[in-house]
């Protein structure tokens, strides 16, 4: 029985704990709609409908639920509007022993998508225009952004920061009213100077004040070829102090040169995500799926206030979807946003030290999650939240949810290419070329053929001397993310 902050029954359904019979009625319903395994291909679908069904039969039931309430700590409270279920890769926590992993598979889902209207967007274009931009490429992200703009509603907020060693306004803050008098602009656009991109999201950022809602999707979209030098350290602070105030911030790198790492963590600072571009001709797709997403979205904003518990400690966040990629982290943890149609799901990762532990319930983490829910008058929500286990002495292992099996051996993929990197930046080349060739294997077996012949040149040419080039270390790391991302429509490899 589920008895915690957030992972409880009522939050299972996303209705509030004075909800009505025909308001737990209603809710079932709707989470049947998108859970039942009839209608949802996610192969863990079965057990997230288990999980709702289960919070139903409790909640419809007088005396059950009475006695269920009674269970519940006093100050209770679930967050309006949405479905909460999380996963456990463990029944319970073993007594007296140190170095266990739990994974926490935390899915949050919009309870009637159907009912809420498309939220505005204020939206800043962060665009390179430097030197390395000349030419074909920069002629293709201002088509690409000529495309994005002509998308938006009369609603929405556009602007569009061109940056080199400087920035400048191209586009100032306003509603899109006239595309082709804005396309010309950008037409006007020249690749010059040296890649600084503090200047531009600084600039972007400067724009996307001008038009601050928290009823809106606040978002900069950063696309670049290059690498900045000396201001990281300033652009990841300032990407910190954007999410704090509700802008996120994504990263489309394009070609080899840019610092993936520092995306990733530019990024992962603001609940963001980032893109590779491989082809100039692939601009536009991801800024269309960018479009998309934001479009989309039903809460903003969101974020994990937390405190580990005794002997825990939060390893690794990775969110599954939409839009996979490695999260910081450091409380606060920004989760993204949670779309209309779908979940976000994030994995946790948690290490566990029960040495000094016989019995009793363990908290892994414990604090606030905090979003904004974009079609509220007042979208600023908070609801407490508590991640558990008991600490139980363990009769017969329990096999772990099919989700999470799914999840973890898809991510195993990703991580496998992590530690080869790290291996190599070690100067380990064997280790690294065995990993990359234990990878290809993996690959192989699930049919990732492409991609498995990528990863065997790789290593191959690490154990003859050779290093990792640009390319292909971004073709594998972005290629074994985006398997991560599909979770949630095949098997996992075995």
């Amino acid at each position: 029985m589920s008895t915690s902050y957030l992972d409880n029954y009522y939050a299972r359904l996303g209705v509030r704990r004075t909800a009505s019979l025909e308001d737990v009625q209603h809710a079932y319903r709707a989470a049947a709609r998108k859970y039942h395994p009839d209608a949802n291909p996610h192969p863990g679908a079965k057990e997230l409908f288990l999980l709702v069904q289960e919070a139903y039969n409790v909640l419809s039931d007088p005396t059950r639920r009475r006695s269920y309430d009674a269970s519940l700590p006093p100050d209770v409270e679930t967050p309006p509007d949405l479905m909460v279920n999380a996963l456990y890769s463990r029944g319970q926590v073993t007594p007296g022993e140190p170095e266990q992993v739990v994974y926490v598979l935390l899915d949050l889902m919009a309870a009637e998508s159907g009912a809420a209207r498309r939220p505005p967007l204020n939206v800043s274009l962060v665009l390179d225009a430097s030197t390395s931009m000349a030419g074909g490429r920069l002629g293709e992200v201002l088509r690409s952004a000529g495309q994005f703009l002509e998308q938006l509603k009369p609603q929405d907020t556009l602007s569009v920061v061109a940056f080199n060693d400087r920035a400048e306004v191209v586009l100032p803050a306003q509603a899109v009213q006239d595309p082709q008098h804005l396309r010309a602009r950008l037409a006007a656009l020249q690749a010059r100077g040296g890649t600084e991109i503090l200047q531009g999201l600084q600039g972007g950022l400067a724009e996307l004040h001008r038009h601050m809602s928290p009823g809106a999707v606040n978002h900069l979209v950063l696309v670049t070829d290059g690498r900045t030098y000396g201001d990281e350290a300033g652009c990841l602070r300032l990407a910190a102090q954007a999410a704090a105030v509700g802008v996120s911030i994504s990263v489309i790198g394009i070609g080899e040169e840019w610092n993936e790492t520092f995306a990733d963590q530019l990024a992962a600072k603001a609940g963001g995500v980032s893109l590779y571009a491989d082809k100039n001709t692939q601009i536009t797709k991801l800024l269309q799926r960018k479009l998309t997403g934001l479009n989309q979205t039903y809460a903003g904003n969101v974020k994990l206030h937390y405190q580990p518990g005794p002997g825990c400690r939060l390893d690794y966040v990775f969110r599954l979807a939409p839009d996979s990629g490695i999260l910081q982290v450091d409380s606060p943890v920004f989760l993204g946003d949670i779309p209309l149609e779908g979940s976000l799901s994030v994995l946790l990762e948690f290490s566990v030290d029960a040495s000094s532990l016989q019995q009793g319930n363990l908290t892994l983490a414990q604090g606030e999650l905090r979003l904004d829910m974009l079609h509220r008058v007042i979208p600023a929500t908070t609801a407490r939240f508590e991640l558990s286990r008991p600490v139980l002495a363990m009769s017969a292992p329990e096999p772990p949810p099919r989700a999470l099996v799914n999840a973890i051996g898809r991510l195993s993929l990703y991580r496998m290419q992590e530690r080869a990197r790290e291996e190599l930046e070690a100067g380990d080349g064997p280790a690294a070329a065995k990993r990359l060739r234990m990878l290809a294997t993996r690959l192989l077996s699930s049919g990732e053929r492409g991609l498995a012949r990528k990863v065997l040149s790789a290593a191959k040419e690490i154990k003859d001397g050779g290093s990792l080039s640009e390319k292909t270390g971004k073709q594998i790391k972005y290629g074994t993310r985006a398997l991560v991302g599909s979770f949630d429509t095949q098997p996992a490899a075995e």
